[in-house]
């Protein structure tokens, strides 16, 4: 009986798709304390200790931000469970239920006692860091780093009593001064461990923490913009010559969902990017924090993320952009406001599609390259760009198609996808290998075509 036991899983959120290892010189460290424990109906959760690190495991931190490693003790607390000891056993009525009909007594059931595992089916979706309002998920560094754990594998503990151990990485803010670790259990009831100063504030109350430079929301989620860096390299990748990352600290909560809420996921590639002067659009390059390639906004909390967009380097001014679903969001980063596409010398209006902007002409490299711009007239979804059979440059009766290879080197190629967000302006540059002066622009539309003079 001693090898029985049954599994509870606790329910948690949905998904919305929209340990001695040596960390390095710490330098603030937490011993295990009486009041650092908490607790609900299956487990109690203790912090052994925690300390902030610039790397983890081969991980560095990003700037203005720290590695806080957190060593956790999950003890099972799940009340044993009183079970049919012939169910249990695999044993029959084999007088199907009328074995006490033919004067027979009936045999008194007998109950034993059995253990309740608890699981968790991803510690990534479920053990977050609070810190000053702000909710963070596990870093990749988790699975490096010795005592810790795969982010994607099933969390078991099989018997009362019984603890598992977990270190646990977290890249925080390095000026956090309110910290918590919490368990969303919406079945057992929610944990709360203190780590670090007040665990009111590191909570927050659900709105923006701090000073966020600007926010917006839909029906399924919330954002506000914190702040804006640029920095040569992110994630150990040097920017190409003539371009910098421009790194954006996003805090976001999810809306979606009734009485247990959902985990909103964006795919920071397709649905973020920062427009610039001039009307160019940038999409996300990466997140540090995107550790299956979507970023994660939880409820109840904001959660803090991390994202990068390669940039020309000579660009200073920024708008975040993100779509959620049909809807366009539009976020200041706290700089002056990027200036809009210039006057277009020809244009086109593709139905009730988008219309078509042409600025100018350059030669460089022995190549034609066309300045155009896009403005979305369709609220209900992208528009996809096929750029090679929408777009042919003409040269007197001569007509050439893009050069992929050339534009994709231009400073101000398309993006990759080439998708125009619902009611979005989008500014960029095409090649052509062609010689001589450019006359017109032949477009190739969803509802008409049209051919635009230079």
């Amino acid at each position: 009986m001693s090898k029985t036991y049954f599994t509870t899983i606790a329910f948690f959120f949905g998904i919305l798709l929209l340990a001695g290892a040596d960390y390095g010189s710490s330098r603030d460290v937490c011993g295990p304390a009486a009041e650092d424990q908490s607790k609900n109906k299956a487990v109690r959760i203790t912090i052994a200790k925690s300390g902030f690190e610039q790397e983890a495991a081969g991980h560095k931190a990003s700037a203005g931000l720290a590695f806080l490693v957190v060593e956790t003790e999950w003890e099972n607390i799940h009340p044993k469970q009183k079970v049919d000891k012939d169910k249990l056993e695999g044993k029959t009525d084999r007088t199907m239920g009328v074995g006490g009909l033919a004067g027979g007594k009936k045999k008194k059931t007998e109950y034993v006692d059995v253990d309740v595992a608890y699981q968790i089916p991803k510690l990534f979706d479920h053990a977050y860091l609070l810190a000053d309002g702000l909710a963070i998920a596990l870093h990749a560094a988790t699975e490096d780093v010795s005592g810790g754990y795969k982010l994607q594998e099933r969390f078991t503990i099989a018997k009362q009593g019984e603890v598992r151990k977990a270190t646990l990485v977290y890249m925080v803010p390095e000026a956090s001064k309110n910290l918590a670790f919490q368990l969303f259990d919406y079945q057992n009831g929610h944990v709360v461990v203190p780590v670090k100063g007040n665990v009111k504030s590191a909570k927050g109350t659900g709105k923006p923490p701090g000073k966020s430079l600007d926010s917006a929301q839909t029906d399924k989620v919330e954002f506000a913009s914190l702040g804006l860096h640029v920095q040569p390299q992110y994630m150990g990748q040097a920017a190409p010559t003539g371009w910098t990352y421009a790194v954006v600290l996003l805090a976001g909560k999810s809306l979606s969902g009734g009485s247990t809420k959902d985990i909103v996921q964006i795919k920071p590639e397709e649905y973020m990017w920062v427009t610039t002067d001039g009307g160019y659009l940038y999409a996300s390059s990466g997140s540090a924090t995107a550790i299956t390639g979507v970023l994660r906004f939880t409820p109840e909390i904001y959660q803090l993320q991390e994202l990068a967009f390669l940039v020309p380097d000579t660009d200073e001014h920024f708008r975040l952009g993100i779509r959620v679903q049909n809807q366009v969001l539009d976020l200041d980063l706290g700089t002056k406001s990027p200036k809009g596409m210039p006057p277009a010398k020809a244009a086109h209006t593709d139905g009730d599609v988008m219309e078509i902007l042409v600025f100018g002409t350059r030669e460089d490299q022995g190549k034609v390259v066309v300045d155009l711009g896009i403005r979305s007239l369709y609220e209900r979804g992208g528009i996809d760009i096929q750029m090679s059979q929408q777009f042919f440059l003409r040269i007197g009766e001569e007509e050439f198609s893009v050069d992929a290879a050339a534009t994709a080197a231009l400073l101000r190629h398309p993006p990759v996808p080439f998708t125009v967000p619902p009611g979005a302006s989008l500014r960029f540059e095409l090649a052509f290998d062609a010689q001589g002066t450019a006359t017109a622009l032949r477009y190739r539309g969803y509802s008409s075509e049209a051919v635009l003079k230079f």
